[in-house]
């Protein structure tokens, strides 16, 4: 009975040491830090693809991506599950239209959101068409930057592409269909001046952001697959990439905690709306004088 115990014990302790070498290859071979992500969350994404190849453990389906580094691409497909569709949460979009984007607006200055985990490029692409649907031509005297990144090559190839089926349009009007796509065969593809606004960058997370100075950053419906650790480094370097003042959108399911729910301040619990707060106004003061 003892030595079955050990056996045990020995049998778990190489399997958590393979599992975390996985881990390490993946950052080694295909880019992606897997330190933020929790365990639980990367064993049920592993476990496809050790059934997928016949590797009974770990350690086995370590050989398989040394003898056939093409099933990187397959592990990190499985990593970043893309399920989206146009305008998903439309109370989130009509806090967008009605409450936000005016104020952002207001200002002469170029307008920079960020779509951070941006999938198939919905997102992106609605937050293009609200912008023209709210401010048509006056665009022409209003530049804005949509940065659209991800971490998955093939999700982004797809979002560059702009082409969707019926699935990810059911949310569209007719009459936004016809204004915004172009219907070619079985997919309806996004019209060159709602791309015109984006740039699809390829980014993890876990990384300091590349730009800083946003208005705006969504974020929604990522947080789930990051550990508690990561989601609260992820939200700092949001944090960071804000201007004073900037506004962050997260998940309907995901809540701010920690440092985070510190520097934040909550300004719709429903839309899960968050804003760095601005400078007092003195300070502002002191730096023009």
């Amino acid at each position: 009975m003892l030595e079955q115990s050990k056996s045990a014990e020995l049998t778990n302790y190489l399997e958590n040491s393979a599992f975390q070498k996985v881990k390490r290859m993946i950052a080694e071979s295909a880019g992606l830090d897997c330190s933020g992500y929790r365990d639980e969350y990367l064993k049920r994404r592993f476990e496809i693809r050790l059934r997928a190849t016949g590797s009974a453990t770990y350690a086995r389906y370590i050989i398989y991506l040394r003898k056939n580094p093409a099933e990187f691409t397959n592990l990190l497909n499985d990593l970043t599950i893309n399920y989206t569709t146009f305008f998903r949460d439309l109370d989130v979009y009509e806090y967008l239209e009605h409450k936000l984007l005016p104020k952002l607006f207001l200002s002469k200055n170029p307008v920079k959101i960020w779509s951070a985990g941006c999938a198939t490029g919905e997102e992106p692409y609605s937050l293009s068409i609200l912008v023209n649907k709210i401010f048509g031509k006056r665009l022409a005297n209003h530049p804005i930057r949509i940065i659209a990144s991800d971490i998955d090559r093939d999700a982004l190839a797809k979002a560059q592409r702009g082409a969707y089926g019926p699935r990810q349009i059911s949310t569209v009007s007719p009459k936004m269909i016809d204004e915004y796509f172009t219907h070619e065969g079985d997919s309806w593809i996004v019209k060159d001046f709602v791309k015109s606004v984006i740039r699809f960058e390829r980014f993890d997370l876990n990384q300091a952001s590349l730009h800083v100075n946003f208005d705006l950053i969504l974020c929604r419906n990522v947080m789930i697959y990051f550990s508690k650790e990561g989601q609260h480094h992820i939200h700092m370097n949001f944090y960071r990439a804000l201007r004073d003042g900037g506004y962050m959108i997260t998940g309907k399911s995901e809540i701010l905690s920690g440092e985070p729910a510190e520097k934040f301040q909550a300004l719709d619990y429903i839309t899960r709306v968050y804003q760095k707060p601005p400078k007092p106004a003195f300070e502002t003061f002191k730096l023009k004088n």
